[in-house]
């Protein structure tokens, strides 16, 4: 009798995982993120080279705005952006894609960075091949307001 209950019991258990039916999950997550707020500054912001990671950050503005490789990259609410100037308009770039020079080191290193080269620029002025003030885009083609790049350029020769 025993016998007959187990076999009957395992009988039932083994229908049961026989008849069950895979269920089919699906998990979807989707991620957007949009443009940064967008810079406001009175004038065009100055840019002070940090030598330790090689590249220019803006100073005296509440940004976390970098110059490198000729393009300029935002930082702000976690996320970076790239544009073709210190004012945008500003596009998504992923992390892995930035150059290796932003990718070195962490935001906060790089206000360090920053704050200490500011502090130098405060004390001794403007440096030729230190600094440059930033242009709207980059890539202007009026000779009296040359993109940021350009100018660096020229006050480099002028040495």
């Amino acid at each position: 009798m025993k016998t007959t209950r187990c076999g009957v019991l395992s009988g039932v258990i083994l229908a049961a995982g026989l008849m069950a039916v895979p269920a089919h999950a699906q998990v979807n997550i989707n991620v957007q993120i949009g443009e940064p707020a967008p810079v406001v500054v009175q004038a065009p912001p100055t840019m002070i080279l940090m030598p330790e990671p090689q590249m220019y950050m803006v100073v005296g503005v509440p940004y976390d705005i970098f110059f490198v490789s000729g393009r300029y990259y935002y930082y702000n609410g976690g996320h970076w952006f790239w544009g073709p100037g210190y004012a945008g308009p500003w596009a998504y770039v992923k992390t892995d894609k930035l150059p290796k020079s932003l990718r070195k080191y962490k935001v906060h290193q790089l206000r360090e960075f920053r704050d200490r080269e500011y502090r130098v620029y405060q004390v001794q002025g403007p440096r030729s091949g230190y600094y440059f003030v930033a242009s709207q885009r980059d890539d202007d083609d009026d000779d009296d307001n040359r993109g940021g790049r350009d100018r660096r350029e020229k006050r480099k020769k002028d040495d």
